[in-house]
């Protein structure tokens, strides 16, 4: 089962997916895994992070944390599948995925067979976890913008698109917020 959440940045998707993970897992009296996707490379991330580290305390759960910039698949092995799993969030882990190995002047990102081996990775993780968790997925809304001349932010929102397709198309909901509202798409109530 997949409840795939997106939307604006700091539209209330984090905050909104914990509350949805948490109701999976008080059902099933199951436990809560957090997959952190993003490194904290300034004072901005790490003042969301510490928002995010908040919110999971003040929630009361005990939240089983894994921080993770890539090969997030390789973590679904220590956790059981009847657990709940919120994905947080594929935006990061996508550039992630498709940047590797920028810093050191590497760019793979632009060969095509490189960008289908990341988005084969990618929806191999989301159709593992649609089969065997009850997953909550959190990704940002970027390909509503302007077109852009870079190719690189190109070719990130063309991948981002493609599999936000493909993990609405697993989802047994998908849901937009907008300004802290759920805006639900598929499944749920539809608005």
């Amino acid at each position: 089962m997949i409840c795939f959440m997106t939307g604006g940045v700091r539209s209330g998707k984090s905050r909104y997916a914990e509350q949805r993970a948490i109701e999976l897992a008080q059902k099933k009296d199951c436990r809560l895994h957090y997959l952190a996707t993003s490194a904290v490379y300034d004072g901005e991330m790490e003042q969301r992070v510490n928002i995010h580290q908040q919110q999971r305390q003040a929630s009361g759960q005990n939240w089983h944390v894994w921080e993770q910039e890539r090969n997030v698949d390789t973590l679904l092995a220590q956790i059981d599948k009847q657990d709940v799993v919120l994905l947080d969030c594929v935006t990061t882990l996508v550039s992630n995925e498709l940047f590797y190995g920028w810093e050191r002047g590497e760019e793979r990102w632009r060969d095509a067979d490189y960008q289908r081996k990341v988005v084969a990775k990618l929806t191999a993780l989301f159709t593992q976890l649609a089969a065997d968790y009850q997953a909550v997925i959190v990704s940002n809304e970027v390909t509503s913008d302007l077109p852009v001349a870079d190719e690189g932010t190109f070719v990130y929102q063309r991948i981002l698109g493609q599999l936000h397709c493909e993990l609405v198309a697993l989802a047994d909901e998908a849901i937009e917020l907008e300004c802290g509202l759920p805006c639900w798409k598929k499944g749920g109530r539809v608005c």
